[in-house]
This record gives C-alpha cells, sequence and structure tokens, in this order.
C-alpha cells in the first residue's frame, strides 16, 4: 500500500474522491497527509512548516487573501511530500511568484499546489476554448480559489491558443512559459526588458492600477523578422509593487503559422547539408 506521504496531487484527489473544483479543501487534503493547517498573523513570510517525523504543521498568514492561503498551504504541502527530512520551510511571495521554472524545492512546491489545486482534469474542460485574458483567469480563479499566477500558468500551459505567461520585476524579466507545442520557441524569445510603450511597463511603473489590456505589435515584445507585421494580445496584472504578470496571446495565429513555417524551411536545409556532407 502506498503511504498517503508519497502520493502525487492525481493519486490524492483520486483517494479522496474529489470530482468538483468545490470539493478541493485544503485543509482535510493535508490532514490526509498528515498536516495540520493553521492560521496566525505572519511577519516576513506567506507561510511556514515545520515537520518532525510523519507529522507536520503548515501556518499560513491569516491576513492574506483566501486565494493566497490556500496556494500558500498547497505549496508548503508540497514541501511536506517531496522535501521530506529538512526541518522548516518560511516562504514568502517571492518564492511562490519566481519560482516557477528552474528545478529547486520551490519550484516543485510550487507545481505541487498547481497540480492539486487546479488539477488539470477539472482545469482543462472548464479553460477550453476561453480567451487567454486576465478576465478567464480571474473568472477560473474564481472557480477553483486559486491565486491569478498559478491560474494564469495553467491557462498558458493547458488553454486553446498559442500564448505565453511572463512575469517581471521593475521591468526585467525573471522568467517565461510558453503554451505546448504550437509555439516555435527557438524563434518567440522575449524580451529582457519591458518596452515602456506596453501596457504591462506602464502596470510597473504605477503608470496604471491593477491590471490592462491592449493589442500590441509582437515587435514589442520579440526580436524577430517582420515582428512589426503581426499583433498580440497583451494583458497583465500587478502581483506587487513593481513586479507583473503578463499574458501574451496570439488571437490571429498567422505569425505562429509564418514562423512554424520558416522553422520547416530551416529544418529542410539543414538536412540537406547533412547529406551533401
Amino acid at each position: 500500500m502506498i503511504s498517503s506521504l508519497t502520493k502525487t496531487p492525481e493519486q490524492l484527489l483520486d483517494e479522496l474522491g474529489i470530482t468538483e473544483p468545490s470539493q478541493i479543501k485544503i485543509e482535510a487534503i493535508a490532514y490526509h497527509c498528515q498536516a495540520i493547517i493553521l492560521y496566525e498573523p505572519l511577519s516576513g513570510c506567506e507561510a511556514n512548516i515545520v515537520g518532525r517525523g510523519d507529522r507536520a504543521i503548515i501556518t499560513v498568514d491569516s491576513s492574506a487573501l483566501r486565494t493566497r492561503q490556500r496556494f500558500s498551504a498547497g505549496h508548503e504541502l508540497g514541501h511536506w511530500m517531496k522535501d521530506r527530512g529538512q526541518v522548516a520551510f518560511g516562504c514568502g511571495r517571492e518564492q511562490m511568484d519566481s519560482h516557477w521554472i528552474a528545478n529547486n524545492p520551490e519550484t516543485r512546491a510550487n507545481q505541487f499546489a498547481s497540480d492539486l489545486l487546479l488539477p488539470s482534469k477539472l482545469f482543462v474542460p472548464l479553460a477550453k476554448g476561453r480567451p487567454i485574458t486576465v478576465e478567464t483567469v480571474r473568472d477560473l480563479g474564481r472557480v477553483f480559489e486559486m491565486s491569478l499566477t498559478a491560474t494564469a500558468i495553467k491557462l498558458v500551459r493547458f488553454g486553446s491558443f498559442p500564448s505565453m505567461v511572463l512575469y517581471f520585476e521593475d521591468g526585467e524579466r525573471k522568467w517565461f512559459i510558453p503554451s505546448g507545442q504550437d509555439l516555435p520557441r527557438l524563434l518567440l524569445w522575449p524580451v529582457k526588458q519591458l518596452d515602456p510603450s506596453t501596457v504591462s511597463a506602464r502596470l510597473s511603473s504605477g503608470g496604471i492600477e491593477r491590471e490592462g489590456m491592449d493589442d500590441v505589435r509582437t515587435d514589442k515584445w520579440f526580436d524577430v523578422q517582420n515582428a512589426n507585421r503581426y499583433y498580440v494580445r497583451e494583458s497583465c496584472f500587478a502581483t506587487g509593487p513593481g513586479s507583473v504578470v503578463t499574458l501574451l496571446w496570439w488571437e490571429d495565429e498567422k505569425q505562429i503559422i509564418d514562423l512554424q513555417e520558416e522553422e520547416e524551411q530551416n529544418a529542410s536545409r539543414r538536412s540537406d547539408w547533412r547529406r551533401e556532407d
């Protein structure tokens, strides 16, 4: 028999018979994994966990929004399930917002929380055909009671259209995640610094509040040939002072099609060169 302490989020949800977003009760799931969640005022971190033997106590900031509390609890539960043997973790907003692509304990904890609280089998049917915008993120976030950043990442990864999610701090790109195989990833590498004319730059500098959306030329985001001929739907939201999550959605997929054809032509040329050698 597999211990609940070694099971994946998918196995835990199946074992508990969870089939609807409203049934994903993080406190009950944590208890099933031999961890108790407490809500108390915290300073300097969003949540922490202390474990000993096969028991753990997760403390979450009682002043945080409920969506943030749920993700923070799921993140700490991820540490409990993935990083056993380490005495304690105290995790702030920075770890939860900025660690999504590296191979480290914080990224693994983020992914665990996402898989547990935004399970693909429930998320994908609700996201199918939805625009890749902040409005969709907020709507799905309400359904799953989940943070906007985690929901945005899930929407890009499992949504229906070519898109990308990026995270900036003080105008500098910290990470980005493209959608599936529909994007020519080698060609579409986003800029490191926000272009001042973008909505995301204005949001980052305090020129607008909370969120924004606009159709912008793709040369504001990507240094590729003929980028000024195409447009991308840009929408964004703030996660803190100077920090912004941006969604880019190719509602008009002509640029994607053209770049895919270019990649195929380049691959064909490389194959011809090999045959000549």
